[in-house]
C-alpha cells in the first residue's frame, strides 16, 4: 500500500520537476530570447521600449563603448533618482543633454545647426558632423536610435520602466560625453 502512494507520487511529481530540470539548464539561453522579445502587449499597452534599448545597447558596446559602472556625476545622480518617480522623464532630460551637446560640438567646429525649418537643430548638427566626418556611423546610428527612443517616451502612452530610463540615461550620457569630445578638435 506504501508502494503504491510513492508511486501516484512520482507520478505527480515527475512533469513539474522535469519542466523545472528542462528551466534550469537553459536558463541562460532563455533569459537571452526574452531580452530579444520585441514588444508586449497587455491590456491594450504596447511595451518596446525595453527591447530597443537593447538594440540601442548593441550600437554602443559596437562603437566601443563598454558597460563598465562608471560614478555619476551631479547629472548622472539626478537621472538616476528622477528615473525611479518618472522614468519617461528621465528619458526626455538626459535627451536634452545629448541635443545640447550636439550643438555645441557642431557650434565650435562652424557647422551648420539649423534644420529646414531655419531653428537650432541637434538632428542638423549631427548630420554635419557626420558628413564632415567628426563622427562614423555607429555613433550616428546611436544617436538616432537613442532619439527614436526620446521620442517614444515623450509621445506615447508607453510605461517605462525605471531600469530602462536608467540605462537610457547613462547611455545619452556617455554620447553626449563623446559629443562634447569634438569640441575640443581643431577644425
Amino acid at each position: 500500500m506504501e508502494s503504491e502512494q510513492v508511486i501516484k507520487l512520482i507520478e505527480i511529481l515527475v512533469w513539474p520537476i522535469t519542466v523545472l530540470a528542462i528551466a534550469s539548464a537553459l536558463r541562460s539561453p532563455l533569459l537571452k530570447l526574452i531580452s530579444r522579445i520585441n514588444a508586449v502587449e497587455a491590456g491594450g499597452v504596447r511595451a518596446e521600449f525595453g527591447a530597443e534599448m537593447f538594440e540601442a545597447r548593441q550600437i554602443a558596446e559596437e562603437n566601443g563603448d563598454t558597460n563598465e559602472p562608471k560614478p555619476y556625476d551631479s547629472k548622472g545622480s539626478q537621472l538616476q533618482r528622477l528615473a525611479e518617480f518618472s522614468p519617461n522623464g528621465a528619458v526626455v532630460d538626459a535627451w536634452r543633454e545629448v541635443e545640447l551637446a550636439t550643438i555645441s560640438a557642431a557650434l565650435h567646429n562652424n557647422l551648420e545647426v539649423r534644420g529646414a525649418k531655419g531653428r537650432v537643430s541637434g538632428n542638423a548638427a549631427v548630420r554635419e558632423m557626420r558628413e564632415q566626418g567628426l563622427i562614423n556611423q555607429s555613433t550616428y546610428e546611436l544617436y538616432s536610435k537613442l532619439k527614436d527612443l526620446r521620442n517614444k517616451a515623450a509621445h506615447s502612452s508607453e510605461t517605462i520602466e525605471p531600469s530602462d530610463a536608467k540605462e537610457y540615461s547613462l547611455a545619452a550620457l556617455e554620447l553626449a560625453s563623446k559629443f562634447r569630445e569634438i569640441r575640443g578638435k581643431p577644425n
